[in-house]
């Protein structure tokens, strides 16, 4: 490990293992909400222009059995309740919704969750560092910098630690739930446009 790395003190692991897991966390759900992941351009456009040809209905059908999409599901969930009562239906697609929300919103829970602890460790970290400062101080007197310097260097270092994991982990949360909501309202769009024309 960088030297300053040690001199970081007590809080400078958890910060690590913060950092390390919020960046799996954002590699991770960047790489599942992926647009094509979610609403799959394919069945969203069949979706769109259903009605317009007679065999259009049974060619969205077809698509959503073989979709691996999220929006695929929700269709092929509407497709396969068409015979019950058109709110019966839209019960079902809304219980599976909440099932496909939770699914996206997987690790978003840690990442606020480091974002909000991070500083507090920075904080640990800051106070550790004063507490050396002063223990340093009480043994040595204020006749040694160097000694000095080595419980300022660690609430520094700790602090800016704390800060840097933090802040990208907030942005990273903020924009991932900003891009489940726009993805999740796109396929609640298709759906019920889906659902207009079924029950015609």
């Amino acid at each position: 490990m960088p030297e300053w790395f040690v001199q970081g003190g007590i809080a400078m692991w958890p910060l690590l293992l913060c950092s390390v897991a919020g960046v799996a966390i954002v590699i991770e759900r960047v790489w599942a909400l992926q647009r094509k992941r979610v609403v799959s351009p394919t069945l969203a456009d069949a979706i769109e222009r259903q009605g317009s040809m007679p065999d259009l209905k049974e060619r969205v059908k077809v698509l959503s059995e073989f979709d691996r999409s999220v929006l695929g599901e929700r269709v092929h969930v509407a497709l396969s309740h068409a015979s019950l009562a058109k709110h019966e239906n839209v019960e079902a697609v809304q219980s599976v919704a909440r099932q496909i929300v939770g699914r996206l919103e997987r690790g978003l829970t840690t990442l606020s969750l480091i974002a909000e602890v991070s500083p507090l460790l920075g904080l640990l970290g800051t106070v550790s560092g004063m507490v050396h400062l002063f223990m340093d101080v009480a043994e040595h007197g204020l006749g040694e910098p160097a000694a000095i310097s080595r419980g300022i260097f660690e609430a520094l270092i700790a602090t800016l630690t704390g800060l840097a994991v933090a802040i990208p982990a907030l942005t990273a949360y903020m924009y991932l739930r900003r891009r489940i909501e726009l993805l999740v309202l796109e396929m609640e769009r298709h759906t019920n446009e889906l659902l207009t024309r079924l029950y015609r």
